[in-house]
């Protein structure tokens, strides 16, 4: 009866949406959305299918449809993106980061959680979340997640976890507990991003903050072909991956041209 239900649910999800059941598909998801749609769905959670998605161009995110887990790749009819030339540092950043102190990669499994546990209900559900940790650990088809975090001593206060493809690095999603500390973490990360030298950073959906960064809005059909030019190259290595809080106030000064 279980899986009776789960396939019942799935048949209307497809009467609904594009529905992709094998990779091959997945070069077809732009086709397959009639406009205003955002959205073709799928079933399959595997670290392989959500590298490739992400290797096209798409976000995942996860939806629990009554006892369904359902993978959402989402290919945005209007996408945030931020050219590192363009990236604005807030006066007010400098105060905010006293006594903060930023790592990536440290505890990726934490950053991921808190996040999850900040945003209820979450698009963050079980089995994408188990996904992620396996990218981070093993990288697929050019595809890595990282963890961007934020710490007063010994307690994360701010944080994002994201991913790169080849030299694109994607925001997913953040939390703050402390004034201030997200967009430390922003500034900061878009500052480490053009030193070690990313293309571009994707920030998915346009929200007033990604404009107050910097961020331009680009049609899908102009996203993807500048994705595509950059989601074969090697990932740039992280240059810089702690910082205490001296260095965090030089970088908070400076615009991004004179960090380089």
């Amino acid at each position: 009866m279980h899986d009776n239900r789960k396939r019942a649910i799935k048949q209307w999800l497809m009467a609904h949406y594009p529905f992709i059941d094998d990779l091959a598909q997945l070069t077809q998801v732009p086709q397959l959305l009639t406009p205003p749609g955002e959205f073709c769905l799928a079933t399959d959670f595997t670290p392989t299918f959500i590298a490739e998605a992400c290797y096209h161009g798409y976000l995942p995110m996860g939806e629990q449809v009554a006892e369904l887990p359902v993978l959402l790749i989402k290919s945005h009819q209007q996408r945030c993106v931020l050219d590192f030339a363009n990236l604005h540092l807030s006066r007010k950043l400098k105060r905010y980061a006293r006594g903060l102190t930023l790592s990536i990669n440290q505890n990726f499994a934490a950053c991921l959680t808190a996040i999850a546990h900040h945003h209820t209900p979450t698009w963050l559900i079980e089995p994408l979340c188990a996904a992620f940790m396996q990218l981070h650990q093993h990288p697929r088809h050019n595809v890595a997640l990282h963890s961007i975090e934020i710490y007063h001593g010994h307690q994360l206060v701010a944080g994002e976890v994201g991913y790169s493809t080849g030299a694109i690095y994607t925001s997913l999603a953040g939390f703050h507990i402390q004034n201030g500390a997200g967009s430390v973490q922003l500034a900061l990360l878009g500052q480490l991003l053009a030193l070690s030298g990313f293309a571009f950073w994707d920030l998915g959906m346009d929200l007033p903050y990604k404009r107050h960064l910097g961020a331009d809005i680009v049609t899908r059909q102009s996203f993807l072909a500048c994705w595509r030019q950059e989601r074969d190259r090697p990932t740039p290595a992280w240059l810089i991956r702690e910082l205490e809080t001296p260095a965090m106030l030089q970088y908070l000064q400076k615009p991004t041209s004179a960090a380089l």
